[in-house]
C-alpha cells in the first residue's frame, strides 16, 4: 500500500475505535422489556450490535445497528456503523451512512474523513478532496483535515495542491508530520532543496522521526550528494533501524563511490539474513566487484538454511567473474524445479552448453525439458533455435509448426517462424508472418525492426518502412540493431547526414556485427569519408571473414 494511502486509511480506524468505549457482554444480551426508555433499548441494540460484529454475524450486526440508528442517531453511533460497513467491505453503504450523518452533523470532521476514505479507497480523488474541501469551507482552521486532505492531493500527484494546504496551516501548528509532508510535495514539484530544508526542520523538531531521515538520504541521494546521503543513512543505524533497507543503500552508496571493501564491511554489519545477502552480492555483481560479491556468497552457500536461488547467482558469478561457464552449469543443475528460477536456469543452461560447443549435450536437454515440461513453449522455441545455429532450417520450421498448432497466438513462436521462413528464401511468406504478428502485438519492436528493415533491403514503401523502424526504437531506444535499420532507411531516403548520425549511434551499442559495420562502411563511402569507409569494412571483414562483397567494396576505396 501506498505511504500516504496506509496515513489516511488509519483516520479512519482511529475514528471508529475512539468514538465510544468498547462494551464487552459476558453473557448473552438479555432484551429490555417493552416498557423499558428508549436509552436502555438503544444500549441493547449496542450490546446486540457489539456482539454480533464480534461474533462475525454480518447480518445480526447490521439488523442492530439499523434499530440503534434509529433509537440513538448520534454522531458517534453513525461513525461506529460507517466503521463497521467499511471494514465488512461494504463501501457504498458505508458511503451512504456517512452522507446520511454529514446531513446532521455537517461539522464532524470523522464523519468526512470517513466519507472521503471511501473514494479514495477507489481512487476516486476527485470526490474524496470535494467531500473535505466542504468541510473545510465550514471549519478552514481545523488543521489536521487540511493535513488529511493535503495527503490525498498528494496521492492523486496534485504536489502544488497538497503543499497549497499545508502552507496554509499556521507556523506555530507545523509539527514535523507536517514538514515532513510538505517535503514529500516539494520534492514531488522537483524542488529538492526545499524539501531538503523542510526535512532538516522535521528532524531538529524529532530526532527520531525515522521517515523524514530516510526521505532526507533519499533526496541526497538523488541529486548525487553521495556523502551526505551515507551521513544520513548512518544516522538511521545509530536510532535503531535494523532491517536490511538502511545497510542496501549503504552498500549501494560506497559502490557508487569506488568504495567497495567499506561496502562488504557494512554489509557485514547488517542482519544475518539470506535476502539481504543475495540482495547485496547483487549490488556488487552490477558493478563487477566480484571478489566482493564472492566474501557475501561463498558463506551463505555454505549455510544450511541457504535459498535454492543462491545456485543462480553463484552460477552468474562463476560465468561472469571467473569466465568458468563448466562450474556455472554445476550451479544451475543444483536448483529445484520447484524454484521460481528454474526455467531462467535451464535457459542459462542450455545456453552456456551452446557456447561452449557442447551442441549435442544442449540438445538432450532441451528434447528432456519438453517432455518433461510440456506446458512450457519456451522449449520447442530452443529446439527450433537448436536446428537453426545448424542451418537446418526445414526441421526449425517443422519444430515450430507443431509448436504453433498448439499455441497460435505466442508471437515468440511467430517470429521465430518468420526468421526462419526468411532464411529459407521465402520472404513474401516471412513478411506476411511479420505483418500477421504486429496485428497481434502492434508493440513487437522485434517484428516491426524486421519488416521496416526488409522494407529498405528492397528500397520500396521507404515512407512506411521509416514508421515501422521509428516505432520500434521508441519501444527499445538503445537497441543497437533497431538503430542501425533506422540509419539504413535514412540512407535509401537519401538523407545520408543523419544514416551517418544514427549508424555512428549503433556501432557504440552494437560493436561485434559485420552487417552494422558494412553499413557503416557504406555510408562513410557516399558521405567520401575514405578511412571511416575502410575502417567499417575491415572491421566487418574481420568479424566474418570471406565476404566477397565487402572485400570488393574495400578494394574499390
Amino acid at each position: 500500500m501506498h505511504r500516504n494511502t496506509a496515513a489516511i486509511l488509519l483516520l479512519l480506524a482511529a475514528l471508529g475505535t475512539a468514538s465510544c468505549a468498547p462494551l464487552r457482554a459476558s453473557a448473552p444480551v438479555a432484551e429490555p422489556a417493552a416498557e423499558r426508555s428508549p436509552e436502555a433499548r438503544a444500549a441493547y441494540n449496542y450490546l446486540k450490535f457489539e456482539e454480533a460484529r464480534r461474533s462475525g454475524a454480518e447480518g445480526d450486526a447490521r439488523q442492530a445497528l439499523d434499530e440503534l440508528l434509529r433509537l440513538d442517531p448520534s454522531e458517534s453511533v453513525h461513525r461506529q456503523g460507517v466503521d463497521f460497513l467499511w471494514r465488512s467491505g461494504s463501501v457504498d453503504a458505508a458511503r451512504e451512512l456517512a452522507k446520511r450523518g454529514i446531513a446532521l452533523y455537517p461539522d464532524s470532521r470523522g464523519l468526512a474523513v470517513a466519507l472521503a476514505n471511501t473514494y479514495y479507497a477507489e481512487r476516486r480523488h476527485d470526490d474524496a478532496i470535494a467531500t473535505m474541501s466542504d468541510y473545510l469551507a465550514r471549519n478552514p482552521e481545523d488543521w489536521t483535515a487540511r493535513k488529511d486532505m493535503a495527503l490525498i492531493h498528494m496521492d492523486a500527484g496534485q504536489f502544488a495542491q497538497a503543499l497549497e494546504n499545508l502552507r496554509a496551516i499556521p507556523a506555530a501548528e507545523r509539527d514535523a508530520p507536517i514538514l515532513y509532508y510538505s517535503a514529500k510535495a516539494s520534492a514531488g514539484l522537483g524542488m529538492n532543496r526545499q524539501a531538503r530544508e523542510l526535512l532538516r526542520e522535521a528532524v531538529a523538531k524529532d530526532a527520531f522521526f525515522v521517515e523524514a531521515w530516510a526521505e532526507l538520504a533519499y533526496l541526497y541521494e538523488v541529486d548525487g550528494n553521495y556523502l551526505e546521503a551515507e551521513k544520513v543513512y548512518t544516522r538511521l543505524l545509530e536510532l535503531g533501524e535494523t532491517g536490511s533497507e538502511v545497510h542496501l543503500r549503504l552498500i549501494s552508496l560506497n559502490i557508487k563511490l569506488n568504495r567497495p571493501d567499506r561496502a562488504l564491511e557494512i554489509y557485514r554489519q547488517g542482519p544475518a539474513d539470506a535476502a539481504y545477502g543475495l540482495e547485496a552480492a547483487s549490488l556488487f555483481m552490477d558493478e563487477k566487484f566480484y571478489d566482493q560479491a564472492r566474501a557475501v556468497l561463498v558463506p551463505l552457500s555454505e549455510r544450511g538454511d541457504a535459498p535454492d536461488r543462491i545456485w543462480f547467482s553463484m552460477a552468474m558469478l562463476a560465468f561472469e567473474g571467473d569466465n568458468d561457464a563448466g562450474r556455472a552449469i554445476r550451479y544451475l543443475e543444483r536448483i529445484p524445479d520447484t524454484d521460481r528460477n528454474f526455467h531462467q536456469a535451464a535457459r542459462f543452461r542450455i545456453h552456456l552448453l551452446m557456447d561452449k560447443g557442447e551442441t549435442q549435450r544442449a540438445l538432450e536437454l532441451i528434447l528432456d525439458l519438453e517432455r518433461r515440461y510440456p506446458d512450457q513453449g519456451q522449449y520447442p522455441l530452443l529446439e527450433a533455435g537448436w536446428h537453426q545455429r545448424q542451418g537446418k532450417y526445414v526441421r526449425a520450421l517443422e519444430v515450430l509448426d507443431r509448436a504453433l498448432a498448439k499455441w497460435p497466438g505466442d508471437t515468440q513462436l511467430l517470429y521465430s517462424r518468420g526468421v526462419v521462413l526468411e532464411k529459407l528464401g521465402r520472404m513474401p511468406d516471412a513478411l506476411a508472418q511479420m505483418e500477421e504478428i504486429i496485428a497481434l502485438d502492434s508493440e513487437h519492436a522485434d517484428a516491426l525492426n524486421f519488416l521496416g528493415y526488409m522494407l529498405a533491403e528492397e528500397n520500396r514503401d521507404l515512407d512506411r518502412a521509416l514508421v515501422l523502424i521509428s516505432r520500434a526504437l521508441e519501444i527499445e531506444p538503445d537497441n543497437g540493431y533497431i538503430i542501425d535499420s533506422l540509419a539504413w532507411v535514412h540512407f535509401r531516403l537519401g538523407e545520408v547526414d543523419k544514416a551517418w548520425e544514427l549508424v555512428r549511434r549503433a556501432v557504440e551499442h552494437v560493436a561485434d556485427e559485420p552487417d552494422i559495420w558494412e553499413h557503416y562502411g557504406d555510408i562513410a563511402a557516399r558521405l567520401g569519408l575514405r578511412d571511416k569507409a575502410r575502417e567499417g569494412y575491415r572491421n566487418s571483414l574481420e568479424l566474418r571473414p570471406g565476404q566477397a562483397r565487402v572485400r570488393a567494396k574495400l578494394d574499390a576505396l
